[in-house]
């Protein structure tokens, strides 16, 4: 399978909910998860295999309800090309 990379937004929701750990957690998540990453302002870009990046994606909803979200809301948005791309290519063909 191809190496994809995936632009992804997780947010835990929760009446009277303080998210302030909540993202820092996902965010170690992402770091243990072994996938190459970059962590943007509003968006964390891993890459990886799809199977791969679809599990971290669920844990890391998980990780927003067991933490108290009632709701987690989650924007994703895969690049995918049959060779593959990696973050590092999209990089590099900045003009």
């Amino acid at each position: 399978m191809a190496t994809v990379t995936a632009g992804i937004q997780v947010l835990p929701n929760g009446k009277d909910m303080n998210t302030d750990g909540v993202i820092p957690k996902m965010i170690e998540l992402v770091k243990e998860s072994g996938l190459p990453y970059h962590i943007g302002p509003m968006e964390t870009v891993v890459e990886g295999n799809m199977n791969d990046i679809m599990t971290l994606i669920k844990t890391t909803q998980q990780i927003g309800i067991s933490m108290g979200a009632t709701e987690v809301i989650t924007n994703v948005k895969f690049h995918y090309k049959p060779d593959g791309i990696t973050i590092e290519d999209k990089l590099t063909h900045l003009p």
